[in-house]
């Protein structure tokens, strides 16, 4: 009978370097993207927008 070596076959690490790469371009397009917006734009408002109370109540008359 003839002897036959079995070897293992070799694993390639591409996929492994592959799904590293993307997780690390995402972490820092998240970090670039959240770091980049410190004001809250939301929470800003123009002065001529806002409405001021009177600085008296002028519904009730007093005699």
């Amino acid at each position: 009978m003839a002897h036959l070596e079995v070897q293992p076959k070799k694993r390639s690490s591409a996929w492994l370097w592959l799904i590293l790469g993307l997780v690390i371009i995402i972490a820092i397009l998240f970090l670039l993207m959240r770091g980049g917006n410190n004001t809250r734009q939301d929470t800003i408002i123009a002065a001529d927008s806002v409405a001021v109370a009177p600085a008296t109540d002028t519904a009730v008359a007093q005699p």
